[in-house]
């Protein structure tokens, strides 16, 4: 599923997210932020706005994903920049940036 982020933000780098871009970052606690606007057509239906950023659910975990789990397996298609993890609804997601 694509994200509506076109960048994003990693303040920290940590086990929940990282910013392959900029080694440099501190390391301290999760702390992402990012902004993204949901745009509907006339019809009503959402439209997919260009995206380098991808959403990932993970779903029915067999065993624990981390972040170079995440990098091992999405580096398949391309650089990934960026990658950050969080909870939500019970389960894990995560945002992947690529150039």
């Amino acid at each position: 599923m694509k994200s509506g982020l076109e960048d994003l933000t990693v303040k920290f780098q940590s086990h929940r997210s990282r910013d392959y871009t900029n080694p440099y970052l501190p390391v301290a606690q999760s702390a992402i932020e990012g902004g993204g606007q949901v745009m509907v057509g006339l019809d009503g239906k959402r439209l997919e706005t260009e995206s380098n950023v991808l959403l990932a659910s993970i779903e029915n975990m067999q065993y624990a994903v981390t972040l170079d789990v995440l990098h091992m397996v999405f580096s398949a298609f391309g650089p990934i920049q960026k990658i950050a993890m969080f909870d939500k609804n019970g389960g894990l997601q995560a945002l992947i940036q690529y150039p």
